[in-house]
């Protein structure tokens, strides 16, 4: 399973199974193979018999309400993970679970807290860390975002998030008064990958506060035929036209100070 032979693993593991119905682990085994195959209700059934099996271990219960979380079961995922916190507070699994649920319940200052209670049992998380940087970006606490994501470490991100840390980033940075800094973290994100309208939207917004209004226009664009009735697109594309209309109407000398008081708002 762990050199992603899922074949030769299910068959090994209904082996098992086959020789006894009450090896916790066989279960478990069989359930990660059926979720890998996308059968997610066989998959959930196989691991509650393995948490009934093993009589409540901690990782089985985690790893169950893990899987009901991705079903949108909250409140189930949310009783597997409170009967661990109960009797094993150490587990950094159990605490990142925990606060994933408060994620999805909109409780972000509480899944704060517990996502830093699962950094300081694991300091080696990075999925964590990344969810802690997605709580700032929606706080907007900029400065926090961006000294989270500092300490990634780059090595262990993993790649189908490295575009939108880029993005992250560069939002953080253009929200701090570094636009030129931020406009090539935006550019990152895209060329990994991480094209979003969001992402489009921030570099236009970017570029144009760097005097790029080509490149502000080339963004804007892209994100208008993306979603065409958006109204920050709609929004950001006149002001492109009017800062465009300004600087040309304005001696050079006041045209020079208009990235400063004029800056746009990400």
């Amino acid at each position: 399973m762990h050199q992603d032979r899922w074949d030769e693993a299910e068959a090994l593991f209904q082996s098992a199974l086959e020789l006894s119905h009450s090896d916790d682990r066989a279960y478990w085994g069989y359930s990660e193979v059926l979720w890998q195959k996308g059968l997610r209700g066989s998959a959930i059934e196989h691991l509650e018999k393995a948490v009934r099996l093993s009589a409540g271990a901690p990782e089985l219960r985690v790893r169950l309400g893990k899987m009901y979380l991705e079903e949108g079961r909250v409140d189930d995922a949310a009783r597997q993970v409170g009967g661990v916190l109960e009797s094993s507070r150490g587990l950094a699994s159990a605490w990142a679970l925990h606060g994933d649920i408060l994620v999805k319940r909109n409780d972000f200052d509480s899944a704060l807290a517990a996502y830093h209670r699962a950094v300081s049992l694991d300091p080696h998380c990075p999925l964590v860390r990344i969810a802690i940087a997605e709580i700032y970006k929606i706080q907007s606490r900029h400065d926090r975002l961006l000294a989270t994501i500092d300490r990634l470490d780059e090595k262990t991100i993993p790649l189908d998030r490295a575009g939108r840390i880029a993005m992250m980033r560069g939002i953080a940075m253009c929200e701090l008064g570094q636009p030129e800094e931020g406009a090539k973290h935006l550019r990152q994100a895209i060329a990994l990958g991480h094209d979003a309208t969001e992402t489009y939207q921030s570099l236009a917004a970017a570029e144009m506060n760097n005097r790029r209004f080509n490149e502000a226009q080339d963004a804007i664009r892209i994100a208008l035929q993306q979603v065409p009735d958006d109204p920050l697109s709609i929004r950001l594309a006149q002001q492109i036209v009017d800062a465009q209309l300004r600087m040309a109407a304005e001696p050079a000398s006041d045209a020079d100070a208009l990235g400063g008081d004029r800056r746009v708002a990400y």
